[in-house]
């Protein structure tokens, strides 16, 4: 399992956060990778959504089913199925997994991003590994100071990786 986790401490509440990141057509606002996002079916636990964006500078689209779902303290989906320009997508990885957790702190609220892959082979893994996780790194990133912007006053402090 490949695995990255970035946090931060932002400056909304764990509510205003969850506002956010609970609500899948604003997915685009916060979330590097979604150019836009839509509901499939569901709400909650196995809720599914669709993500539209780019990568590798191809039209990509993510199938998802969230399996975490804990209202004001974490969300967490797995990829169903991964296009690229309407087509399967190659499979790097025979699962992806991505969470977020909130944890409410004197002055905000932690979020942690966290991403775990298991690469379909050893080479894959290898790839995943030299190419992907500067990509997941960086979406990541970008991902935590959209989600501060929208948050009231600003307060972030570190990111940590691992």
């Amino acid at each position: 399992m490949i695995t990255v986790v970035m946090d931060r401490l932002l400056s909304g509440s764990p509510d205003q956060v969850w506002a956010v990141i609970d609500d899948v057509e604003r997915m685009s606002e916060w979330f590097a990778f979604a150019d836009r996002a839509e509901l499939i079916e569901g709400s909650g636990l196995g809720r599914r959504q669709r993500t539209h964006g780019r990568w590798s500078g191809k039209a990509a689209e993510v199938d998802q089913e969230v399996t975490l779902y804990e209202p004001g303290g974490a969300i967490g989906w797995r990829h169903l199925e991964e296009r690229l320009d309407g087509r399967p997508a190659p499979k790097f990885a025979e699962e992806v997994v991505f969470c977020i957790r909130l944890q409410e702190e004197q002055g905000g609220t932690r979020v942690t991003m966290e991403s775990r892959q298991r690469p379909a082979s050893f080479s894959k893994g290898i790839l995943i590994r030299l190419v992907g996780l500067w990509q997941v790194r960086n979406h990541m990133k970008r991902s935590l100071d959209r989600l501060d912007r929208l948050l009231p006053a600003e307060l972030s402090t570190g990111v940590r990786t691992g």
